[in-house]
């Protein structure tokens, strides 16, 4: 069978275009030899996303992103289209996400498929949203650093500006007059400095020296500590509190008058009948020293004193 010239350019143009659409197909994120099956999400904003980009759930690939178009001509609503293998199928609360891929800001669709036991159907829409990329993360973080430095630079140009209007010619010459007096009352006092120094050191010294004898010290003071608390002191203290008590009432006792010593205390009548006594006995101490014939007879022969009469 002969196959004709015009056959084999017409089956050359055929391969050609059907290489043509599958290449055109293929850089928009599609495989006509393949079967897959269309879902939409809704952006505001899908932050540098392009077509062809990678659709992947917990880090496995299972499809791209076949289109991007508005919503009818609306720019505020962006509607991405992505392709995933047909043998897949989305939970109905499964969420289309745009994220970083890498550092340099390369986006990709995150399918975090839901745990739903109903499934969605083909060119349906799921929910969107969008995740933080590096640049936001980091912003967020580092927006209140840069309101904290400012504050802070703040703060120190308001210190300049107190030590600045502190540090005037005046008070500069005010300190270096007194660098300079200190730096004379040094030289002048180098000697008894030095001397204190010398003290010192001595004092040091002796301290090292009977560090011995201060530990001694120490355990004779434990010792005597040790001594009183297994002595009963407490027991003491108390029956000293309770005869200081006893006292106190015994005065109290007294002063109320009560008891012989609170009568002998209290009652002036006995004070001045003993006085009276006193005072007769000591008339008549007198007057037995001055005539002691009269209360005392005494004779070798056994006669009275007929003076005496």
């Amino acid at each position: 069978m002969k196959i004709y010239r015009e056959t084999k350019i017409g089956f050359a143009v055929v391969l050609i275009i059907a290489f043509f659409i599958w290449g055109f197909n293929f850089l928009k994120g599609r495989n006509i030899f393949t079967t897959h099956k269309q879902y939409y999400a809704v952006f505001k904003n899908i932050s540098g996303l392009q077509k062809s980009s990678v659709v992947s759930t917990n880090g496995y690939k299972i499809g791209k992103v076949s289109d991007i178009t508005f919503f009818h001509g609306d720019v505020s609503k962006i509607v991405v289209e992505i392709s995933v293998d047909r043998q897949f199928s989305i939970p109905d609360n499964s969420v289309i996400e745009i994220f970083s891929s890498d550092i340099m800001g390369s986006k990709a669709v995150n399918l975090i498929i839901g745990n739903s036991h109903k499934f969605v159907a083909q060119y349906d829409t799921l929910p969107s949203r969008t995740a933080d990329d590096l640049s936001s993360l980091v912003s967020r973080q580092i927006i209140p650093l840069k309101e904290k430095a400012e504050d802070l630079i703040v703060s120190i140009d308001s210190v300049m500006k107190i030590v600045h209007s502190t540090l005037n010619p005046r008070t500069q010459r005010s300190i270096q007059n007194s660098i300079t007096a200190l730096e004379s009352l040094i030289i002048a006092e180098k000697q008894r400095i030095d001397d204190i120094l010398g003290n010192l050191q001595s004092v040091s010294a002796n301290l090292k020296s009977s560090n011995k004898s201060i530990t001694n010290l120490a355990k004779n003071l434990s010792s005597i500590s040790d001594s009183l608390a297994a002595s009963n002191l407490k027991k003491a203290i108390d029956q000293a509190s309770l005869a200081m008590v006893q006292t106190n009432q015994i005065l109290a006792q007294i002063n109320a008058g009560k008891g012989s010593l609170g009568h002998l205390v209290n009652n002036d009548s006995l004070y001045y009948t003993l006085h009276r006594t006193a005072k007769d006995l000591d008339s008549l101490l007198v007057d037995l020293k001055g005539h002691p014939k009269k209360y005392v007879h005494f004779s070798v022969f056994g006669k009275k004193d007929s003076k005496s009469k």
